[in-house]
Parts: C-alpha cells; sequence; structure tokens
C-alpha cells in the first residue's frame, strides 16, 4: 500500500478489526451458524431450518450495514449530528 493510500484511511492499517467491532461480532456469528447448519442441517426440523434462515438473512443485512456505513455507534453519532446541523441551521 502507497503512503498516500495508507494516510487517507481513517485507521493505521492493522486496525480494522479493532475498529468495526461490530462488523467483526456479526462475522463470527455467521460463521458459527454456518458450521452449526453444515453439522447439523439434516438432523434439523423445517421450523429449526425457517429460523435459521431468517438469522442468516438478518446477519447478511447487518454485516452489510456494518461494513458500509460503519459501527452502529459511528452511524448513531453520525445521524445526531446531521440532526443538529438541520437544527442549527433553521
Amino acid at each position: 500500500m502507497s503512503d498516500e493510500k495508507a494516510a487517507s484511511r481513517e485507521w493505521p492499517e492493522g486496525r480494522e478489526r479493532r475498529h468495526n467491532l461490530e462488523l467483526r461480532e456479526r462475522l463470527d456469528e455467521i460463521l458459527e451458524l454456518a458450521r452449526k447448519l453444515f453439522r447439523e442441517a439434516s438432523q434439523m426440523s423445517p421450523d429449526e431450518l425457517e429460523q435459521a434462515r431468517e438469522r442468516v438473512e438478518w446477519l447478511a443485512q447487518e454485516i452489510w450495514e456494518a461494513a458500509v456505513y460503519g459501527p452502529l455507534e459511528e452511524r448513531d453519532r453520525r445521524a445526531a449530528d446531521d440532526t443538529d446541523e438541520d437544527e442549527s441551521g433553521r
């Protein structure tokens, strides 16, 4: 990575895993669920499989949002900042 690209990042290289803990937790959770499904799907009831499918979809959405928009606390902080700016601009 060039020095220019490294300088443009919001955090030092190698800290991303610690910076976006929400993303890391969701990725770990979906991996754990995928492993469980691989081992146990043949013994699961249709209702259990449906619940697992819904959980995978929810986790996928959470992973997308954490990856694209950052950790939830940062999204909330940005939204609050935007609201403050809108109110002060009136």
